[in-house]
């Protein structure tokens, strides 16, 4: 049986600062059974899938380092690779809703969801020269860039128009989407 404990103290979450990253590392671990790596002479943290196909590296840095935390799905019979990186100013609630997609046991659905329909549903739209949506605020901004094949997903908090980045996601485009519209739905 899977629990999900949702917590938001902070609105709109994508303002709700780092947190800890036992929100993600401990259900990972403890309660979906992923191993971990452990070097005491490098400060990261490895964990690893039960079926070996995902893994995730915590590895804190520079805190403009768009890799602090990644998390690569090898590629299987049945899905290709993919991988998802986050800043380290990137909300823990926002990586864990990610996370918990990832291990949710029901998988994922049959028809892919759309990632934007919860941020259309929550009031975000489109603003002029851009391909993506902006939040009411016009601080967070989701989008999907290229052509399909070699497109990316991008999440961005920004509190102008131009820099500096608050924190950054960006997922590959072949990342399963029930997992993208996870964090959107988080967002909204």
């Amino acid at each position: 049986m899977s629990e999900t404990v949702e917590q938001a103290f902070i609105a709109p979450r994508y303002l709700a600062g780092i947190g800890d990253p036992g929100w993600i590392i401990q259900p990972l671990h403890r309660v979906a059974g992923w191993s971990y790596g452990h070097d005491p002479l490098i400060p990261r943290v490895l964990l690893t899938s039960p079926d070996q196909l995902t893994q995730l590296r915590l590895a804190p840095g520079d805190p403009d380092d768009p890799d602090w935390w990644t998390i690569r799905h090898a590629r299987s019979a049945d899905q290709p690779a993919w991988a998802a990186t986050f800043q380290s100013r990137t909300p823990v609630e926002i990586i864990a809703a990610f996370t918990d997609a990832v291990i949710d046991p029901s998988g994922s659905p049959t028809a892919p969801p759309d990632p934007f329909t919860a941020l259309q549903d929550a009031g975000w739209e489109t603003p002029r020269h851009f391909g993506g949506l902006a939040a009411p605020d016009g601080i967070a901004r989701v989008e999907r860039v290229g052509t399909p094949g070699s497109d990316l997903w991008l999440i961005e908090t920004t509190p102008f128009v131009v820099e500096p980045t608050i924190w950054r996601a960006v997922f590959t485009g072949t990342t399963p989407l029930h997992l993208i519209a996870a964090v959107t739905q988080a967002l909204a």
